[in-house]
Parts: C-alpha cells; sequence; structure tokens
C-alpha cells in the first residue's frame, strides 16, 4: 500500500471554497437542500419540507414549536378476539395533527395484535386537538401517542 504525503495537499483541488456541506446543497445542507437540512428541504428541517419542519412542512414539537393539546380523546373498543383473550397493552402510533387539530396522518410504531391496532387507529382518528403554534402560527405537527388497553 502507497505512503501518503504528510506534506501534501489534502482534499478535493477542484473543490469550492465556502461552508462546508455533506451532499450537492449549499449552506450547510445534506443532501440537495440547503441552510442545515437534511434531504431536498430549505432550511434546518428534515425531508422536502422547509424552515425547521419535518417532511412537507409537518413540524416537531420543541424550541418555537407548542405540543397539540387533546380536547375529545374517547377510549377505544376493544376488539373481541382480545377481550375473550384477557389480552392488555399499549399501542403506540406517530400521529399528524394538522393545523386544525384534526389527526390527518397515524401510523402504528409498536404493535398489540388480536385487533388492538385497528381499535386504536380507529379510536385515534376521532380524538381532537387544540393545535400546535409556531411564532403565533399554527402549524402541523408530528407527536407519538399510546393508546392503552386495559381490562378492568
Amino acid at each position: 500500500m502507497p505512503t501518503m504525503s504528510q506534506t501534501g495537499p489534502w482534499g478535493d483541488p477542484q473543490g469550492a471554497l465556502g461552508l462546508l456541506s455533506s451532499g450537492p446543497g449549499a449552506d450547510g445542507g445534506i443532501g440537495s437542500g440547503n441552510r442545515g437540512g437534511v434531504g431536498p428541504g430549505q432550511g434546518p428541517g428534515l425531508g422536502p419540507g422547509q424552515g425547521g419542519g419535518c417532511c412537507d412542512g409537518v413540524y416537531n414539537p420543541g424550541g418555537d414549536v407548542s405540543k397539540p393539546i387533546p380536547i375529545y380523546k374517547p377510549e377505544p373498543a376493544y376488539s373481541e378476539e382480545a377481550r375473550k383473550a384477557k389480552y392488555q397493552g399499549a399501542v403506540e402510533l406517530w400521529i399528524v395533527v394538522d393545523a386544525s387539530g384534526t389527526v390527518s396522518d397515524v401510523r402504528v410504531v409498536r404493535s398489540l395484535g388480536m385487533g388492538l391496532d385497528e381499535k386504536a387507529v380507529e379510536a385515534v382518528r376521532t380524538w381532537k386537538f387544540k393545535p400546535a403554534y409556531r411564532n403565533r402560527v399554527l402549524v402541523p405537527v408530528r407527536v407519538m401517542v399510546e393508546v392503552v388497553f386495559r381490562l378492568f
């Protein structure tokens, strides 16, 4: 294996001077985006969103983005299969709460089975929230929720 020169030039001699970037993007972005983003987005966000959001403009709570507050949260129904087996536990879901406080996207992260995942998704789709804010503007946010199933 050849030895590397300790005094020779390092890096790409054809490279451009400026802020470091880990892709074709600009201003420190990773991927094709710019202003510190990851992916094709504009700004410090993730994915195609912009201004610090994730994935087409959906934000994550924290910093200047508030959390949505549940105002209507009915309990889920039990599946017959789970009730007969006296099965209990929790289903974890990623949800998007839109700027009107409605749940617009639901994805199962931790499954429980026995028909309870479907019952959890069904129930969460009916939940209503006081929406999240960013700089006093209503914004959609992605949050994780846990739906607990207990027999009494």
